[in-house]
């Protein structure tokens, strides 16, 4: 008698496994509500997504860096247009600062004159500003404009700055009374002196002679009448340090108003008024001479010449 082996089972047993298998596969992946692409592409993303991490990790700065670099390529052309852009308004803001420096003057000289003053007044503009070797100015008017070896000049408000030195049809050069060679005859309420220059100071000193009162900080400086440099009158600078007079005398420094470096425009005065003419080889005298003649009827006639 034939008996059945065990084993028979094993095939049908494990194609029953499978089926449950696949079944149950089915079964989990509708309950989720996705596809077997969407699980397959889950899946795939689970194991592309490390990589495609590590790869930003490394490639994102590298983008970013470019980037800079473009951006600031860019941010210095841009510079490099609002530098010009500055550099023109600070060009036309300086012309209209002279502008308008130019009509303040002109306003200040009309004031000037229409005080009534006779002296004449030419004003002109600093060409030439002075400098550690030379402390003369240089202004655009000359002798084809009027001006005078010797004349004064004062700024637009009136203080004094210096006198003509030499001059050239077209220009003509001013010595500030800060840089010598002489100095001004002053006053300063009832006491009279001159103030002189000094070396490496903008101050001037002050010397009073016949000084009976003290002078203070603050006191005004005028030209005195005695000056020869200036009309009577021109404020000068104010004192610098309170003094006492001994002996007759004083001493002490003064500030002037005009500081020639910062001057642009300035006022020649046509002072004396009426400069007296040295004789020159040009002036000649004449002398008249008479003779006299006889015509044939005898008659006589006189003539005069110049000799």
């Amino acid at each position: 008698m034939l008996n059945r082996q065990p084993g028979d089972r094993t095939l049908p047993t494990l194609i029953t496994l499978l089926v449950i298998g696949l079944l149950l596969m089915t079964f989990d992946i509708r309950s989720e509500g996705a596809g077997v692409t969407s699980t397959l592409r889950t899946g795939a993303q689970g194991i592309v997504s490390p990589l495609q991490k590590a790869a930003a990790f490394v490639v994102n700065p590298i983008a970013d860096a470019i980037d800079s670099m473009t951006n600031v390529a860019s941010l210095r052309e841009q510079n490099l247009a609002l530098q010009g852009e500055i550099d023109e308004l600070d060009a036309q803001l300086v012309a209209i600062q002279d502008d308008l420096a130019l009509f303040e003057f002109y306003e200040q000289l009309y004031d000037l004159e229409a005080t009534g003053s006779e002296l004449g007044r030419t004003p002109a503009q600093v060409i030439g500003q002075p400098d550690a070797f030379d402390g003369a100015l240089i202004i655009d008017k000359g002798s084809s404009d009027g001006i005078v070896v010797g004349q004064p000049v004062i700024d637009t408000s009136g203080y004094a700055v210096g006198s003509v030195l030499q001059v050239s049809p077209g220009s003509a050069t001013i010595v500030p009374i800060t840089v010598g060679p002489s100095g001004v005859a002053v006053s300063v309420g009832n006491q009279v002196g001159e103030v002189l220059p000094q070396v490496n100071t903008a101050e001037m000193r002050l010397e009073l002679i016949d000084a009976q009162d003290p002078v203070f900080v603050g006191d005004r400086v005028i030209t005195s009448s005695g000056s020869v440099r200036f009309p009577a009158g021109i404020p000068v600078g104010e004192v610098t340090a309170d003094a006492s007079p001994g002996n007759d005398t004083l001493s002490t420094q003064v500030r002037p108003y005009v500081e020639p470096a910062t001057l642009r425009l300035v006022v020649v005065l046509a002072w004396p008024p009426d400069p007296i003419t040295p004789l020159t080889p040009d002036t000649t005298t004449t002398t008249a001479t008479t003779s006299t003649t006889v015509d044939g009827d005898g008659a006589t006639s006189t003539t005069e010449g110049d000799g």
